[in-house]
């Protein structure tokens, strides 16, 4: 998956934007991650109290700060999960919920 300025996941009516006001040391103090190629990577359980039934969420901002990709994955990280689909995800979906408006709030993101 490529970086793209702007993000949407299928049934979430809220589109995701890099903030212009963002800090590489916020990235540090929220557990976002360095990779070799400088960019900036989290990975966050959305039910981790159940390794079974596990779904990740997965966020990359680009080393410049200006694009992003996001992704919900099964534990393992290899297929996507779409957890706006029925009422078995209603947890994560609310876990979502929180984890997306604390980057908002902390002005990583901009929610359109």
């Amino acid at each position: 998956m490529a970086f793209v300025d702007q993000v949407h996941l299928d049934g979430d009516t809220a589109t995701y934007r890099v903030n212009p006001a963002v800090k590489k040391y916020t990235l540090s103090d929220l557990n976002f991650k360095k990779t070799k190629l400088g960019n900036y990577e989290l990975t966050q359980s959305l039910k981790p109290m159940n390794a079974k039934a596990n779904v990740q969420l997965k966020l990359s901002i680009s080393a410049d700060l200006h694009q992003l990709k996001l992704a919900i994955l099964t534990g393992s990280g290899l297929k996507t999960v779409n957890i706006f689909k029925g009422d078995q995800f209603a947890e994560e979906r609310e876990q979502y919920q929180f984890l997306m408006q604390n980057l908002v709030i902390r002005q990583v993101l901009t929610k359109n």
